[in-house]
């Protein structure tokens, strides 16, 4: 599992950068549409794996499929919806995705339970091609270019460089590290702590992770629905929230406050993650934006890359109070940065 995960952070951070330039010679419809194909024959492929070759091969192919397609796809939506409307959007997306989470387990238990283990994989190709469907029935790429000469397209690394260079589009990456810092410790520490230092059953883990996903979906569909001042402030407020909920990781024992802590953690970052892209959306024009998104979707994970593996080294080391601390103590320098950006501004 730790290669696998691996190779999915590898292939992101590597390839995601391309996915603006092969979407202005595809066309972005054709971007998705074969994304989707794609990724719906690799899961089909797994019914077949008899080696763990086979599995880091179809990880690589899978991850590569959607390192294209989720930053084409965001950055589609700032031209599907007014500037008014595209919080609300994302708020939405983000709730839907957050659901698919904590509904997507249960129904695979459910087809594994009537159908078998291997439907499981029938089934999610069945979803990526009514995926490829939808979006080939989209008004929105109808009378659009299908692809660019390449003396029209921005460079090959313009979205890195733009990331870098533009003063919002650099707190856009220091909110996704950010992000990384807390979802990466409650992703990777919690088990460790349910079942080890807590000794509790594996359902108590479960729970933990559902107060993570209520707090996230509970904060999208406040700040899809909220004016522009409670979202400044909402913003305002989620640094120093993770900040709080990660020393309180450090300090406090006992399940309930850990529920309590992953609620406020789970509202931070959905909050943190939408501004990010509200940012992404309103600093960059419009031909632009696939190379943007993509060269965000890249360095954000570059942050995972490192968290994920910093929680569970730290957390095997020094138990879960103690890599709580360090995390929190990385959470005050990604804020310093952010008040020097602020200043050097």
């Amino acid at each position: 599992m730790g290669i696998t995960l691996a190779i999915r952070i590898a292939v992101v951070v590597f390839v995601s950068p391309f996915a603006g330039r092969l979407a202005d010679y595809l066309g972005q419809r054709r971007t998705l549409v074969a994304a989707d194909m794609i990724r719906a024959l690799v899961v089909v492929g797994f019914l077949w794996v008899e080696a763990i070759w086979q599995i880091y091969l179809l990880a690589f192919l899978l991850n590569l499929a959607a390192s294209v397609f989720t930053p084409v796809y965001k950055a589609i939506i700032p031209g599907l919806v007014s500037q008014t409307l595209y919080p609300r959007a994302l708020s939405y997306g983000s709730i839907a995705y957050d659901l698919a989470n904590i509904a997507g387990p249960a129904l695979a238990g459910l087809i594994i339970a009537f159908l078998g283990f291997r439907a499981n994989f029938a089934a999610n190709g069945i979803t990526f091609l009514l995926s490829a469907c939808l979006i080939f029935g989209v008004p929105y790429f109808r009378g659009r270019a299908r692809n660019r000469a390449p003396a029209d397209s921005p460079a090959l690394l313009h979205g890195v460089r733009a990331m870098l260079s533009r003063p919002s589009l650099r707190l856009a990456l220091l909110f996704s590290l950010q992000i990384s810092i807390i979802s990466g410790f409650v992703l990777v520490a919690t088990i460790d702590y349910v079942k080890n230092e807590l000794a509790l059953p594996d359902a108590f883990y479960a729970w933990a992770m559902f107060a993570y996903g209520v707090g996230s979906v509970a904060a999208a569909l406040s700040y899809g629905n909220a004016g522009p001042r409670s979202r400044n402030l909402g913003i305002t407020a989620a640094p120093p929230v993770i900040l709080g909920v990660l020393l309180a990781a450090g300090l406090a024992t006992g399940f309930p406050w850990l529920v309590a802590a992953w609620i406020l953690a789970g509202a931070a970052q959905v909050v943190l993650g939408i501004r990010g892209n509200e940012l992404l959306a309103a600093y960059s024009a419009p031909d632009e934006r696939p190379h943007i998104y993509a060269a965000h979707f890249s360095l954000s994970h570059a942050g995972w890359g490192v968290t994920y593996p910093l929680a569970g080294f730290t957390t095997a080391a020094w138990g879960f109070h103690g890599a709580a601390l360090l995390f929190a103590s990385l959470s005050a320098i990604v804020m310093g940065l952010r008040l020097c950006l602020r200043a050097w501004q």
